[in-house]
C-alpha cells in the first residue's frame, strides 16, 4: 500500500450528514483560555462503551484531576448532575466528567472564562466538552468556528485498507475481488506529534472517501457521489447508524475502522460486477479539520465470480452406541475445497449447523461425538469451497441413528439403496432414512444407517445387525436395484440367519430375465431362491393394497404411490417355494408382498425375509406406514402382537393400561393397553428407587389394543433381580395426555 500526504480535497457535504450550522468561535474551557490544548477524543469517533456502540458526541480535552473548568460563553445553567456521569450544562453546551461547583445551581448565570462551573473529576483526567443539545451536537473543532485557537499540523494516518464480502466478516484477498465488496479502512487521526501520548494519536477522522482508478491511476473508473467523500462529521448522526459508518468487528474506543462503501443511513457496497475483470487501484483519502490529509493506493484484481459449489460429499455411515455417535463421509475432490458443514435435525424440518469448515477441514472425513441422546437424530453434510463467499454444495442424503439406552437391545441397519435422481424423485438428495429411522425408533428399537455403497466396500457389515431394512425406491429403470456384490452380501446374511426387510418399485423386474434385458441367470437365481419371488408383470392398474390372513399386516388396507414421490408402476410378483407366503395383495388379488421364514441356500440356519414390491415410503397413511414397521419388527423379534384378532379399534373409547399377567411372574409377563386414537406412547419400567430399568415402547401408535411382553431384563438385556417394579404409561394424543402406573412383582 502506497501512502502520500495531500491537501487537494475540498469540503463537499456528504449525503446523510447535515451541514454544520454557522457558529461563533469561543475560547477553551480550561486554562489557558487563548492557547491550543491537547485533544484525546474527537467528535464522532467510535465508542464501544455501550452494548451497540455509539458516536462520540464531543471533544475530550485532557487536564489534571481537580483542574477548574469554565464556560466558553456567557449563559445560564440549565442542568446539573452530581452522580453517575456528573456534568454541568450551560445553555446548549455541556461539560462532562466534572464535579459541579457546589455554590452553583440551575438558573444561575455564569460568565465565559470567569465562573468556575466545576472541577475535573478524580480519575477522569479530562473534560468532555459537548457543543449542542442532545440529538443536535455539533463539531467544535472546525476552522473559523468552535474552539479557538486550535493548532493541529499533524495529518491522519491510514493504517490499512481491507476488503470484505458485503455485510459479512468474510475477508477477500485484494488479488481476488468479486461480487459486492465492502472497503474497510482504519484511520488514526493524530492530534499531537509522534512522541505524544497514545490517546492523542488514535482519534477518529473528520472526512473519509474513496475512488476506483485504472491500473496506472491515470483514470477515475468509478467515483461515488459527492466527489467520493462518504462521511464528513460536522454534526452527529443518530447512534442507530454507528455500525453503518464503522466496521464493528474491528472498531473500539481506540480503533476507528470505517466502512467507506456505506452511506450513513443504509448499507451500500462496491459492485465489482459492474467492471471488467482485471487490475485496478482503490484510492482511499481522509482529512482532518485542518485539511491535513492522507491518501492510500491499493492495487486490486477483480475476477469473475466462482459460483460453482463443490461436489456434494457422500455420507458413508452414521452409527450410535450407548456413549456417542460416529459418522463418516467421502471426500469431495474439488481443488478449492475448504471443508465441510454438518447439520443435525430431530424432525427433518428444522436443521441446525453442528460443525463447520473450521472444525472439518478437507482432510477430515470421519469423526465422532461423545453425547448421550437417548433418542434418534439425523445428519446431513455439505461441502464448502475457499472462494471468498464460500459456495456451499447441495446437502448429502440424510442419515440417522439412535444412541444411549436406545442403542441397547436389537440392532437394526437401514440401508439406503436409492440413488436415482432423474425419476419420480427429482432432487439430488433425499431424506427417506428419516422416514424409516423415526418409524423404527418409535417402536423402541435402535438403528444405524448407511448407503448401499458402504455395505459393498465393507465400511458397514450386515452381519453386525439383528435385522436389515433395505430400500431402493424406483431405482431399476436406470440403475441396478441390487448388483452382484450386493446380492452376494445379502445371500451371506440370509444364510447366516439374518432378517431382511426389502422394498422397492422394480426389484423383481430388474432381476428377472423375463423383465429387464440386463438381467442374467445369476440375477434370476437370486430373485427366485433368496428373495423367494418371481416376476409376473409391471402394474397393477390401482395402488390399493390389503393384508392377508397371515400375522404380518393382517387386516391392513392402504394405498401407495402418492407420498414423497409418485410411482407410475410397480412389480406384480408371486411367491417361490412351498414355505413362502403372500402377506400383501393388490386390489386384483395379485401378490404385492411376500413373507418367508426358513433356510437359504445350503445353510442350516433359519433366516427371515419380508419383501414388498412397492416403495414403503410412498404409503400415504402415516399410521399404515408405522403399522407395517411394527409388524415387520414383530415378525422378526416376536416383540409385540398388535390389534387383537376378534376386535378392532372401532370399539375402543378410552385409554387404558391393564394389569400385567401373570403377576407375580417368572421369567416374563404380558402387558396390555389400548388407544382410542393415534397417540405418542411411552411405556417404561422403573425400580422402586425411581431408576429406569427398561423402555418398552417410545413412539407414535395407531388406535388399537396392544400386547407387549417383558422378559424380566433391563436395557442391557441382563436379568433384573426379584422385586417390585413399576410399569408407567404415558399417551399423548396432542389434545389429551393419559398417565397410568401398575405394580409388577418378579419372583426368582
Amino acid at each position: 500500500m502506497k501512502r502520500i500526504i495531500c491537501m487537494a480535497f475540498g469540503c463537499i457535504w456528504v449525503l446523510g450528514i447535515f451541514p454544520g450550522r454557522a457558529q461563533d468561535q469561543f475560547p477553551w474551557p480550561v486554562q489557558p483560555f487563548d492557547q491550543s490544548h491537547e485533544i484525546t477524543g474527537n467528535f464522532c469517533e467510535y465508542r464501544s462503551t455501550s452494548p451497540s456502540g455509539h458516536f462520540h458526541n464531543g471533544t475530550d480535552i485532557p487536564k489534571a484531576d481537580g483542574s477548574p473548568v469554565y464556560p466558553v460563553k456567557d449563559g445560564t445553567i440549565v442542568a446539573i448532575a452530581t452522580s453517575g456521569t456528573p456534568y454541568v450544562r450551560v445553555d446548549d453546551k455541556a461539560y462532562v466528567h466534572i464535579t459541579p461547583n457546589p455554590n452553583l445551581q440551575v438558573g444561575d448565570p455564569v460568565y465565559a472564562s470567569t465562573t468556575i462551573i466545576g472541577y475535573i473529576r478524580t480519575g477522569s483526567g479530562h473534560v468532555h466538552f459537548t457543543n449542542g443539545y442532545v440529538g443536535s451536537e455539533r463539531n467544535s473543532m472546525l476552522v473559523n468556528s468552535g474552539l479557538t485557537p486550535l493548532v493541529d499540523p499533524w495529518p491522519p494516518i491510514i493504517r490499512f485498507v481491507r476488503f470484505f464480502e458485503n455485510n459479512t466478516t468474510t475477508e477477500l484477498p485484494a488479488t481476488h475481488l468479486s461480487g459486492r465488496v465492502d472497503i474497510v479502512v482504519k484511520v488514526d487521526e493524530q492530534n499531537g506529534p509522534p512522541n505524544a501520548r497514545e490517546s492523542r494519536l488514535n482519534n477518529g477522522t473528520y472526512k473519509i472517501g474513496y475512488k476506483i482508478l485504472s491500473a496506472d491511476t491515470a483514470t477515475v473508473i468509478y467515483e461515488p457521489p459527492n466527489g467520493g467523500w462518504r462521511f464528513q462529521f460536522d454534526t452527529k448522526p443518530d447512534n442507530a447508524y454507528v455500525n453503518r459508518v464503522y466496521y464493528r468487528p474491528l472498531s473500539s474506543t481506540t480503533s476507528h475502522v470505517y466502512q467507506v462503501t456505506n452511506d450513513v443511513g443504509r448499507d451500500n457496497y462496491w459492485d465489482t460486477t459492474q467492471l471488467t475483470p482485471g487490475d485496478y487501484v482503490v484510492m482511499v483519502f481522509t482529512e482532518d479539520t485542518r485539511f491535513n490529509a492522507d491518501t492510500a493506493f491499493v492495487r486490486v484484481t477483480i475476477r469473475e465470480s466462482d459460483t460453482t459449489p463443490p461436489q456434494t460429499p457422500t455420507f458413508r455411515y452414521f452409527v450410535g452406541d450407548e456413549e456417542g455417535l460416529r459418522y463418516g463421509w467421502t471426500a469431495s475432490p474439488d481443488p478449492d475445497l475448504l471443508g465441510y458443514r454438518v447439520y443435525y435435525s430431530f424432525d427433518n424440518q428444522n436443521w441446525t449447523l453442528y460443525k463447520n469448515e473450521q472444525d472439518l477441514p478437507p482432510e477430515v472425513t470421519d469423526t465422532s461425538l461423545h453425547i448421550v441422546l437417548n433418542r434418534d437424530i439425523y445428519f446431513r453434510i455439505t461441502a464448502v469451497d475457499n472462494t471468498p463467499w464460500k459456495n456451499e454444495s447441495d446437502p448429502s442424503d440424510v442419515l440417522g441413528t439412535s444412541n444411549g439406552y436406545a442403542a441397547q437391545g436389537h440392532r437394526i441397519l437401514i440401508v439406503d439403496g436409492f440413488d436415482r435422481t432423474d425419476g419420480a424423485w427429482p432432487r439430488p438428495w433425499h431424506h427417506f432414512i428419516y422416514d424409516y429411522g423415526s418409524a423404527v425408533f418409535s417402536w423402541g428399537f435402535h438403528f444405524d444407517s448407511a448407503p448401499n455403497e458402504s455395505v459393498v466396500d465393507g465400511t458397514v457389515r450386515l452381519r453386525d445387525y439383528d435385522a436389515v431394512f433395505w430400500f431402493v425406491g424406483d431405482e431399476a429403470d436406470r440403475l441396478e436395484t441390487l448388483n452382484a456384490a450386493e446380492q452376494t452380501l445379502i445371500k451371506e446374511y440370509l444364510e447366516s440367519g439374518g432378517k431382511l426387510f426389502l422394498n422397492g418399485a422394480h426389484i423383481a423386474w430388474d432381476l428377472d430375465t423375463a423383465g429387464s434385458d440386463s438381467a442374467g441367470i445369476a440375477d434370476a437365481d437370486f430373485l427366485h431362491h433368496y428373495l423367494k419371488a418371481d416376476f409376473l408383470y409391471r402394474g397393477p392398474e390401482g395402488t390399493q393394497v390389503h393384508g392377508t390372513d397371515l400375522r404380518p399386516f393382517r387386516q391392513m388396507a392402504f394405498t401407495f404411490g402418492s407420498r414423497a414421490y409418485r410411482v407410475d408402476s410397480v412389480d406384480v410378483i408371486q411367491p417361490v417355494g412351498d414355505s413362502t407366503r403372500v402377506c400383501l395383495k393388490y386390489a386384483n388379488g395379485d401378490a404385492a408382498g411376500i413373507y418367508y421364514r426358513g433356510t437359504f441356500g445350503e445353510s442350516d440356519s433359519s433366516g427371515t425375509l419380508i419383501y414388498l414390491a412397492f416403495p414403503w415410503e410412498t404409503i400415504g397413511d402415516d399410521s399404515a406406514r408405522l403399522q407395517i414397521i411394527r409388524d415387520v419388527l414383530d415378525t422378526f423379534f416376536d416383540f409385540l402382537v398388535g390389534l387383537q384378532e376378534t376386535e378392532t379399534a372401532m370399539g375402543i373409547r378410552s385409554f387404558s393400561l391393564s394389569p400385567n399377567y401373570p403377576n407375580p411372574f417368572n421369567p416374563e409377563t404380558m402387558i396390555e393397553y389400548q388407544l382410542p386414537v393415534s397417540a405418542r406412547i411411552r411405556l417404561e419400567i422403573y425400580s422402586l428407587l425411581g431408576q429406569r430399568v427398561r423402555v418398552l415402547v417410545d413412539g407414535r401408535q395407531a388406535p388399537g389394543r396392544y400386547r407387549i411382553r417383558w422378559d424380566g431384563k433391563d436395557q442391557h438385556h441382563a436379568p433384573v433381580p426379584a422385586g417390585v417394579y413399576l410399569l408407567r404409561m404415558q399417551a399423548d394424543s396432542g389434545k389429551d395426555v393419559f398417565r397410568a402406573t401398575r405394580k409388577m412383582v418378579l419372583i426368582r
